[in-house]
């Protein structure tokens, strides 16, 4: 969702009067209510008029405006010797009154000489300052961080002739001091105090609420006020993830303000953000529809639109409906921006990530380095856009298996937004957190543990404790500790993760699957078949009646019930669960998707386990040449697969078959991820057991050494693999010894 900020639209002529079926009645003043004559007036794509001496005018409405209808002002020239700017309505824009021909219906507008430092000493007109900032602070998306803080402020400060410290400084005494709620509201949302935010913005909305329900004679001011609360209570709900009362925020503004297109995306993106895509998916393409109707219809704004729109159905699983709106989008606003425009590079890196769901990582790379390459030169190296291109490019190497190249990214990155916005603001904790990430996939877990607990430290202060951010990084240092092999200090904390989730988005939220699938899948490795098993059911019911029967994550749930099945040894309730899996991602990805490829080795494996090695060796060559293509011959992920068929084919009694598989292995993750990589000792392990087999106990030896020394280090003494390595070596020994009898 993009905040679109109405400009102040200098004209050049007075604009032509429409056909008149009524009239507003408009009083110009400063902001000391000294009206303001010679001021030209007028209603954006309709009339205007010169304030006369007691600074009112009369303007006429076009025919199809009617009451209740919301109307921009613009200030088509300044008197002569002043340069004015129009300072309240903090929009320019306001619902037309109910009886236009009533003189208690008069609207009023404050405007400012620019450059004035004093205007800075009124409450009105830092309340307005700071209202428009924070519009332009919301995130664009829900998916998507909000734009630079700094930026919107610069642009405000231009806008009005003054600097930014001015009036940084300004709003943050007016916040101290200030006693309405409203104010007070506003000025934390601007320091990004949400929960003071929030509950400020509360008791401004009840209060005025209650004003408009009781007062019928400043209608017009009053249901403009609610609007106003409302919509920056939903901001600030929004930005403590309490997406759903966030929802009801928005709706009340909405209501205030229909057919409002930016109203209407606010709404849609919480509803996106609560993942009730059925609400949300009505909603965009109601803006959609506004914004293309309009009169001179921006096609920026149009733009926007239809990235919202197809980010939806993306999410939905729908990349076929998706694709379209994401090129007519980039196809708009390559023609109404300039080409480098960071507009154009968000387009790109939303195609990128459209090819990158879709399995395609060729096609989304260069995508991905052409946003770069687009915002470092209209940005600047240092921008908070290219730390972010720096992110998506990275976290596609990662997915290319390419950790050092990812790692060195994200650094950068890390780099860029601690300067600019110092070491403990949220997004530092999301730059932590993908570095963190790309550490523990190659293997460096004790290089990604403090920064996994740091990013938890940082968004615990900053958005409290109860925030979905939160539980994402107890999620994600939950899985390290997994794979440590820390199982009791890993369950608390998906636990903890799953209860915020719950509280804060609902127990039927599409997050709240992924906590329960996480928390399952410890209680399997764990043993604890009996507690895993409800969880994974819940998680596919959650997922099925959110996204529907056909979604990917659907696959996904099938799969984790399937293989929970097959270690409890129920092949037969195990074997349908896996080939529904696979039927859903095929139709909905395509025929060649690494999703399909897992599909097609978690089948293999089922399998290999009833005793059908021919038909599991089929699907295992199958998903091997399709993780080569996709991924090349040399990452970690076609190591995993030459080892499964490697197993197989041991297996079926074929050693010549199977040992240049493990030593092709060995060498690709030996390069991929580094000599002292966990997976490194899968593969040692593997090729040494293939050796002791083979009756060559004097080769078998240094190799289970060898793997034991890296997982007795990365893993510790206690982790399981480093238990049943521990074991080879010791029955190893036993072999060698009673050889030398």
């Amino acid at each position: 969702m993009k905040l679109r900020a109405l400009q102040l639209a200098l004209a050049l002529a007075a604009i032509p009067c429409l056909a008149e079926s009524g009239y507003v009645n408009i009083l110009v003043e400063d902001a000391h209510q000294h009206p303001i004559p010679l001021v030209e007036i007028g209603i954006e794509k309709g009339a205007s008029k010169l304030t006369k001496d007691d600074g009112r005018a009369q303007l006429p409405l076009a025919s199809n405006i009617t009451a209740d209808d919301w109307i921009s002002f613009q200030l088509v020239h300044s008197p002569p010797g002043k340069d004015l700017a129009i300072v309240s309505p903090w929009d320019n824009r306001i619902p037309v009154p109910s009886f236009a021909d009533n003189p208690q219906n008069l609207i009023k507008i404050v405007v400012v000489q620019r450059g004035d430092r004093a205007a800075l000493e009124s409450g009105t007109i830092l309340a307005s300052l700071t209202a428009k900032i924070n519009k332009a602070n919301a995130p664009k998306a829900a998916n998507a961080p909000p734009p630079d803080p700094k930026e919107a402020l610069l642009a405000v400060a231009r806008q009005y002739g003054l600097t930014a410290d001015d009036i940084d400084t300004a709003i943050r005494a007016w916040g101290e001091k200030t006693t309405d709620p409203y104010e007070a509201g506003l000025a934390a949302l601007y320091e990004r105090n949400y929960p003071k935010a929030t509950s400020a913005l509360q008791d401004s909305l009840q209060q005025r609420e209650q004003k408009f329900d009781a007062d019928q004679k400043l209608v017009t001011q009053d249901q403009k006020a609610v609007a106003d609360a409302a919509f920056f209570l939903g901001q600030s709900l929004f930005a403590q993830g309490r997406y759903r009362e966030s929802v009801q925020a928005y709706q009340k503004c909405l209501n205030q303000r229909p057919d409002d297109s930016m109203t209407l995306n606010n709404l849609a993106v919480s509803l996106y953000a609560a993942a009730d895509y059925a609400a949300a998916e009505p909603l965009y393409r109601h803006a959609l529809a506004l914004d293309e109707k309009a009169p001179n219809p921006n096609d920026s704004t149009v733009a926007t639109d239809l990235r919202n729109l197809a980010t939806l159905l993306q999410a939905k699983g729908d990349t076929a409906a998706a694709e379209p709106l994401f090129r007519r989008a980039l196809a708009m606003d390559e023609k109404a921006r300039d080409p480098d425009d960071t507009e154009v590079a968000l387009d790109l890196s939303s195609m990128a990530s459209l090819y990158r769901d879709k399995g395609d990582l060729a096609a989304a790379e260069p995508l991905y380095r052409r946003a770069l390459a687009m915002d470092e030169k209209a940005r600047g190296p240092d921008s908070s856009d290219v730390a972010r291109d720096y992110n998506n490019l990275a976290m596609l190497l990662q997915d290319k298996g390419d950790f050092a190249d990812a790692a060195s990214l994200l650094r950068h990155a890390l780099a860029i937004e601690e300067k600019a916005l110092g070491p403990d603001h949220p997004f530092i904790a999301a730059e932590l957190n993908n570095l963190a990430e790309v550490l523990k996939l190659s293997g460096d877990y004790a290089a990604a543990e403090p920064l996994y607990r740091r990013a938890l430290a940082i968004h615990e202060k900053a958005l409290g404790p109860d925030h979905p951010d939160v539980a994402t990084n107890l999620n994600n240092l939950a899985s390290l500790l997994q794979m440590k092999g820390d199982y009791a200090a890993a369950e608390p904390l998906y636990r903890r993760a799953l209860a915020i989730d719950e509280k804060t988005l609902g127990p039927d939220h599409p997050t709240v699957a992924m906590d329960l699938n996480n928390l399952a899948l410890l209680l399997k490795d764990e043993g604890k078949f009996a507690d895993a098993a409800p969880l994974f059911v819940r998680a596919l019911t959650i997922h099925q009646k959110a996204l529907g029967p056909d979604h990917p994550l659907v696959a996904s749930d099938l799969n984790n019930i399937a293989s929970f099945l097959q270690d409890a040894g129920d092949l037969a309730e195990a074997e349908p669960l896996f080939r529904r899996a696979l039927a859903i991602d095929e139709k909905a990805l395509g025929p060649d998707h690494l999703s399909i490829a897992r599909d097609l080795n978690n089948l293999a494996m089922l399998l290999r386990d009833k005793g059908d090695l021919a038909g599991a060796e089929l699907l295992l060559r199958r998903a091997l040449s399709m993780d080569e293509k996709i991924l090349g011959p040399d990452h970690s992920t076609v190591a995993a697969n030459l080892n499964n068929l490697g197993l197989l084919l041991q297996q079926q009694s074929d050693p010549a078959a199977a040992e240049p598989l493990f030593r092709r292995a060995l060498a690709i993750d030996e390069k991929a991820v580094g000599p002292d990589h966990p997976s490194v000792a899968t593969d040692l392990n593997n090729l040494a057991a293939l050796l002791r087999d083979k009756g060559d106990l004097a080769a078998a030896q240094p190799l289970f050494q060898r793997a034991l020394a890296i997982d007795e280090k990365a893993l510790g003494p206690d982790h399981p693999s480093t238990i049943a390595i521990r074991g080879n070596v010791d029955d190893l020994q036993h072999r060698l010894a009673t050889a030398h009898q």
